[in-house]
Parts: structure tokens; sequence; C-alpha cells
């Protein structure tokens, strides 16, 4: 249990989410071969634990106008090699070319001919994709927005046992009455249309693999999975055994079956695939270690431009909870330290869109810089040329020790997802403003031993999705997908 808030931690909702599983039999329920517990799996866990992650409306204007460029685009869309599935938010770094999307650009000498189709994820971010120096060949929110709309006025499949059965589960187990069959309905006939829609794009640009940074993209997933394409999905922050999407490694035959997983699934490094192995990913041998393309660049970042010694920087990342504790956290630290020192909080740039909020509470005090998340300066970036990062349960604690800079998590909400961290050099447990205050006033930051580093995260990022691509038969010289059935 969470002592902060009495919330119950990661590893927690995982066990009582599998016994929910074991006792109701949700996870047998199919319709049409698909598991439609998975679908609403993780809305369901964060449910549970109370957790309140809110992004900032995208807008109709933007949805509409996607609609129509997805439109006009889909009819231009030319055949490919890899299809790299990415979002507006990735495009963050700076170069004389234009703006890169950092989860993909780097990997354009091992994947020639690649092209990006991207969805709106994050606001603010219309003017990056304008220089992006990639820019992605089709907007998917298109696809996002028309399976939303053909979900709803043509379901394809109005009635299923498996409907009432789950609503009956999460009603009488868990006491969310709002899960009735008909909402499941429409999450299961919005997911149908996805898969069509996907499947047309997929038809259209014959891809020799997909590749996605996200855990959630389970449209894609399946239609690349009809069209027999590999997908790659990438780690994309905090995901360890405990994760809803990364599900248990217990599951019965028929749990098993038409389980909508990646080919492989692309982690950071050794810590990540320890970390999993008590997950069916892991049991099944789809867990491969490659690093982070942002890693790379960050610790030459660091190479190039950290010297010990100065002012020291703090760097808080920001995720979007506990946002009142935290201002009240680092309030009191502000406070209690009277020491030089700059803090540079970097907003999260999906979840923490109110940069008012930080402005009004600290503003006024010289030693804070807040950057939003929208900035052109980068978060791995801004942790490379810092003493400390600190937040709470980010994935850039990870990021940290895999650059070279020491982390420290803050024990408030959720910070507990973070325990596999204590003991590793260079990360340590924050419980007050005081020792945050005490830290600084030492400079008792610590070290990331290199040993370290590599163990969150490989190097070489290219040249191993290189060869897991060849692993998978999609090697640049393979032959290309001549069908894909619609």
């Amino acid at each position: 249990m969470n002592d902060v808030n009495g919330k119950m931690t990661d590893a927690e909702v995982a066990g009582f989410v599998r016994e929910f599983e074991r006792r109701t039999g949700v996870f047998v329920q199919r319709v049409r071969g698909t598991a439609v517990w998975q679908l609403i799996r993780f809305e369901v866990a964060v449910r549970i634990q109370g957790l309140s992650l809110e992004r900032a409306p995208v807008g109709r204007g933007r949805v509409l106008g996607s609609l129509v460029r997805g439109f006009v685009r889909f009819f231009g869309l030319k055949r490919a090699p890899y299809l790299c599935k990415t979002f507006d938010s990735a495009y963050r770094r700076e170069t004389p070319d234009g703006v890169d999307d950092i989860y993909f650009d780097d990997l354009k000498p091992v994947m020639p001919g690649m092209v990006k189709m991207s969805s709106c994820d994050a606001v603010g971010y219309e003017q990056r994709m304008a220089r992006a120096s990639t820019p992605p060949v089709f907007d998917d929110t298109a696809v996002i927005a028309l399976s939303a709309i053909l979900g709803r006025v043509l379901p394809v499949a109005v009635r299923s046992p498996a409907f009432d059965a789950i609503s009956r589960a999460i009603g009488g187990e868990l006491g969310f009455g709002d899960y009735t069959p008909a909402r499941i309905r429409r999450v299961y006939n919005v997911f149908w249309w996805r898969v069509l829609l996907y499947r047309l794009v997929l038809w259209r640009v014959r891809p020799k693999a997909v590749l996605c940074p996200d855990n959630g993209q389970f449209g894609l997933m399946r239609a690349a999975a009809q069209a027999g394409i590999p997908y790659i999905e990438m780690q994309h922050g905090v995901f360890t055994h405990a994760h809803p999407n990364a599900l248990p490694p217990d599951l019965s035959a028929a749990e098993a079956t038409g389980l909508l997983v990646p080919t492989v699934f692309a982690v950071y490094g050794a810590f990540s695939a320890d970390v999993l192995q008590a997950s069916w990913l892991h049991l099944n041998d789809r867990v491969r270690p490659v690093g982070a393309p942002f890693l790379e660049r960050a610790r030459a970042e660091r190479a190039a431009h950290f010297r010990p010694g100065g002012v020291p920087r703090l760097t808080l990342s920001t995720q979007g909870i506990a946002r009142q504790a935290l201002g009240d956290f680092i309030a009191s630290f502000l406070q209690l330290c009277e020491a030089t020192f700059e803090l540079v909080i970097k907003l999260h740039p999906a979840y923490d869109g109110d940069q008012d909020f930080y402005a009004q509470r600290f503003g006024k005090d010289p030693r804070v810089v807040i950057e939003p998340g929208t900035s052109a300066i980068g978060t791995d970036t801004l942790i490379a040329r810092s003493d400390l990062h600190i937040s709470i349960s980010s994935a850039c604690h990870y990021d940290a020790l895999g650059i070279g800079t020491p982390t420290g998590i803050l024990a408030l909400e959720t910070h507990e997802a973070m325990a596999d961290l204590l003991g590793v050099p260079g990360a340590c447990l924050i419980a007050t403003p005081a020792d945050l205050a005490g830290l600084v006033r030492n400079r008792a930051f610590g070290v990331v031993p290199e040993q370290t580093s590599r163990y969150f995260f490989e190097r070489d990022f290219p040249g191993r999705v290189e060869a897991l691509l060849e692993s998978l038969g999609a090697a640049p010289d393979a032959p290309d997908k001549d069908t894909v059935a619609a």
C-alpha cells in the first residue's frame, strides 16, 4: 500500500487485477477471436489505483483537419520498406535540417526508405511538425477519429455474451457501474474499425516491418499481425511486469488465445529485460534489449558539456500526477535551502500543460527556471547537463541513470513504482524537502558508474535495431512485401 495516500502500488494493483481475472474469467471472453478484456485492462487498472492523468484536449478543429488530410494523403501513400508509427510530441530535437523525431530519425541509416505516420497526442506541436526534418507521410489521427465515429454509428458486433459477462464482473466485483455492456461493445467496435483502417494503410505501404514506441496501439498491432508483418514495439517509459499491458506469465491456454501482443518488445537494456521476467512477454521470448536513440545523444551531451563543481543544477521532470503535493514539496525545499543553485522544472509534454501552476508558485524565485513540455530543449538534454535529476516515478529516472546523471526519487504518490532502483548506485530516495536541501547544500549527488549506465540502456541503438530487423527477416536487402490483403 502507498503510505503517502493509501493507494495501492503498481505491483499490488497487478496482483489484484490478476485475482479478479481468475475469479471472473473475464480474460477468457472473446468476440470474433479478440480478448475484449485486454482492450480495457489498462484503463481499469489505472482507475483501481486512483491515478488522475489528464491530457489537454486536442480540439475539434485539429481532429476535423486530420480527417481531411488523412483522406487526401491516403491516396498518395506509396510503398516503403518500413513504417514507423510516431507521435506529434516526438518532434522535439532542433537540427539545422529541421525538427527531428526523437524515436526514429536516428534509424534512417539502418532503415533506408522508412516512412512515418504520426498522430496528435499533445497540443502545441503544430509549428514543430511544420518544420519536421522528415515529415510523416500520413496523419493517423484520422484513423483514430474515424474509427471512433464508425464504431458508434456502424457497429459490427451489436450483441455478445462477452460484453454482458465483462460488464457484470466489473460492476459486481469492482463497483464500476459505468462499464455497461454498451460501453464495452463500443470499445470493441471502435477497435474493429481501427484494425480495418490500419489494414488499408498497410495495404498501401506494404512495409517489411512496423515499429511503434507505445504499448497501447492495439489496432495497429492486430492489423500488422493479420497482414503477416512483424510488429516491433519499442519501450516508452516505465514498463515492468506490473504494467497492465505486460500481461501475467500464468495465462491459461484459453486466456492466451488471440492476445494482442507485439512480435518483439524492444526494451532499453538488461534492467528492463530483468524486471519483465515475470511477464508473458518474457516467458514467450519476445523481449530484446536494444537501447534508445535519445540516450545515445544525451550521453554525448553530458560527456561534452557537463563539468561538476560549478553552480549545482537540478532538473525536475514532472509527470502530471501529485501536482499539488509536488508543488508543496518544492516550495518547502526552496524555503529550506539557502544555497545557490539552479532548479529547472521541465513539464511533461502531454500531462502537464498548465505552466501557470508552477509559474505562480515559483516564478519569482531567481533560482527556478520553468521549461514547458513543448520547449525546444529536450528533457534528456537538461538531465545530461545536471548534477541531479529528481522526479516521483518517471521514466526519466531510468534515463538519468543511463545518461550518467544521479537521480532522486521524491517520496510522493506512486514513488513505490521505483522500488527496483533503490540500492542502485546513483539513485536515492528523497523522503523530505529537508533531505533534498541537505543533498544540495552538501553537493552529495552521488555518481553513476559506467556499468550501471549500460545496464539500464544498451549502446549502439541503430546497430541493435538493424540486427533485430535481420533476425525477423526484415533487413533492408530482404524481399519486399508483395501482397498485403486488405
